[in-house]
């Protein structure tokens, strides 16, 4: 078979063929190279897609821009669901919760309290996809802004057919974008229970997406839950399944009774010890509430998931507590750190820095729990700025109506501040004289010698004269012997030196710069008088007085010992009142 030898047997081509060759293993090269990047291609290209829809910007910079990005961003939402529902996952959860915090964009929530913007808004955009869905599909070219023409663009555009409206918005944080209007967002729930009979005609998955939204739970609900709950309890009431409501009753009365349990500790416990144990126990209430109040409302929003009338009523009662707890919280917390730093070895039991930490404490807690609850209204809606608007007004009306108060409270302060005196101290004022017991925010206590107890305004105190007699470092022995006109220069130069030297000899009475003083220092009507003056090293006038009588004593010894005679009381007054 000659034929078949030499289909078998190579054909020399010599160069030509070589070259032949090199081009038929190039070709086959480039053909392998091509099919893979086709392959490669068609595997990625779905992944291209999907993070080319998942980070598509949302653009508000004119009306078409605005439609077209609700459009995409609601088709993509839809999406989400779907997987959402093959897989309740939580990293699914997220992608729908950073799908809506996108969608939000576009709508204008400034009139929606900033504690229901969330739900509201999600609501909101579930109610305009399914509205329209059921909507004929507009023309991109009739809207504003959707192609690029150079054409001025309008202050808003209605969409066709409807009443929603896209304005653009002349101030505030979103000044010159494109947002659907506050108005319209008020009005999409009635929008929507007018269209729902009517059938879808844009391409979707969900014939009703706000419905799938209303009914979908997080994670930690299993759908074979779910499913077993019956018809009944499925039904909407203000938007939310009836078994969610009771769901959300339930954690909320597992919230209460563990936080009555803890209150039991709480009040057993800060029965005993001091005062700063005290109100550590009172503080952690507060903070045991927040605690449970955050893990409960992360179950009921995540989880649960509320949505509708009820979901914002619930947003609004759940706010409100937790601001009202966390005045609650810090107000207590300001008078425990005063404590605190009370308890510290360096403040004295009987200082007026305890009172004046007690004081500021009391500002603090005014001051941070007002703030705290004036931030919380706003959150619920409540206007911040004319709320204190308001409460500057009626500041000044109290000013003026408290004058004598506020004067008392500021005096208060002054005498913390110039410290004339501390608690425990023996004052005189005026020609009043006591222990100082308490120092308040109107008035002070001032126990009388005779047990009476004075209370006196902090403005009369500040604006008198006050002597302090516990803060003297020395006491002042002077007394004045009154001698006999007739007694002799030779016995009174004895008496004179003689009563130097036992004033000397004590060891109580300071001896520099002169003293003690020991002088004759007048003469008269029937009488030479002495004085005897030195400074007793005490500050105690209880043991003062003991020495005062020791020397006293010395001296009538003295003076007997050397027959001296003193002049009589009532001739002593006589002659003085002449």
């Amino acid at each position: 078979m000659p034929g078949s030898s030499m289909i078998m047997r190579p054909y020399p081509l010599g160069r030509k063929g070589a070259q032949v060759r090199a081009l038929a293993r190039w070709c086959r090269a480039m053909a392998g190279a091509c099919c893979a990047a086709w392959m490669m291609w068609l595997v990625s290209a779905p992944a291209f897609a999907v993070a080319e829809r998942a980070l598509s910007p949302v653009s508000t910079a004119s009306p078409g821009d605005t439609y077209r990005s609700l459009v995409s961003g609601m088709q993509r939402l839809e999406q989400l669901y779907i997987g959402y529902t093959a897989d309740k996952s939580f990293a699914n959860l997220r992608e729908i919760r950073y799908q809506l915090n996108r969608l939000r964009t576009l709508l204008d929530l400034s009139e929606v309290p900033a504690a229901n913007r969330v739900k509201a808004g999600n609501a909101a955009l579930t109610y305009l996809g399914d509205i329209v869905a059921r909507l004929p599909s507009v023309d991109e070219d009739s809207i504003p802004g959707a192609r690029d023409g150079g054409a001025p663009l309008p202050a808003r555009w209605t969409v066709p057919g409807t009443d929603i409206k896209i304005a653009r918005q002349e101030d505030g944080p979103n000044a010159g974008e494109y947002l659907f209007t506050a108005g319209s967002i008020a009005h999409l729930a009635e929008y929507y229970q007018r269209v729902k009979h009517l059938p879808v005609v844009q391409a979707r998955h969900y014939a009703s997406l706000h419905e799938e939204h209303i009914n979908a739970t997080g994670p930690l609900v299993p759908d074979w839950l779910t499913r077993r709950i019956p018809d009944s309890l499925k039904t909407a009431y203000l938007n939310t399944p009836v078994w969610k409501i009771i769901a959300i009753a339930g954690v909320v009365g597992l919230m209460l009774a563990l936080v009555w349990c803890w209150a039991r500790v709480v009040r057993t416990q800060g029965r005993r010890g001091s005062e700063l144990r005290r109100l550590a126990w009172r503080f952690s209430l507060p903070v045991a509430l927040i605690a449970i109040y955050s893990l409960a409302e992360w179950f009921v929003i995540s989880h649960i998931d509320p949505a509708g009338w009820f979901a914002t009523g619930e947003r609004l009662v759940f706010t409100a507590v937790f601001y009202a707890v966390a005045a609650w919280a810090a107000w207590v917390g300001c008078f425990l750190m005063a404590e605190a730093v009370i308890s510290t070895p360096r403040i004295s039991r009987n200082s007026l820095d305890i009172h004046l930490l007690r004081l500021a404490a009391r500002v603090a807690a005014i001051g941070l729990a007002g703030g705290i609850l004036v931030y919380g209204a706003n959150e619920i809606g409540i206007p911040a700025l004319g709320l204190i608007a308001g409460i500057g007004v009626g500041g000044f009306a109290l000013a003026l109506a408290a004058q004598s108060t506020i004067e008392n409270l500021f005096a208060g302060v002054a005498l913390f501040a110039d410290r004339p005196f501390r608690i425990g101290d023996v004052i005189s004022f005026g020609e009043q004289r006591g222990v100082v017991e308490a120092v308040g925010t109107r008035s002070s206590r001032i126990r009388a010698l005779d047990g009476t107890l004075i209370t006196v305004p902090n403005r009369d105190l500040a604006k008198t004269e006050i002597v302090n007699y516990t803060q003297r470092d020395k006491c002042l022995f002077v007394h004045t012997l009154a001698l006999r006109v007739d007694t002799p220069a030779s016995q009174l130069n004895e008496l004179l030196e003689r009563l130097r030297a036992l004033m000397s000899s004590d060891d109580m009475v300071e001896k520099k710069d002169g003293w003690p003083r020991v002088r004759c220092v007048g003469l008269g009507i029937g009488r030479i008088e002495v004085e005897v003056r030195a400074h007793v090293l005490t500050n105690d006038f209880t043991k003062f007085l003991a020495v005062q009588e020791a020397l006293l004593l010395r001296i009538v010894e003295l003076i007997d010992s050397m027959r001296i005679e003193l002049v009589p009381t009532r001739f002593m007054i006589a002659a003085q009142s002449k």
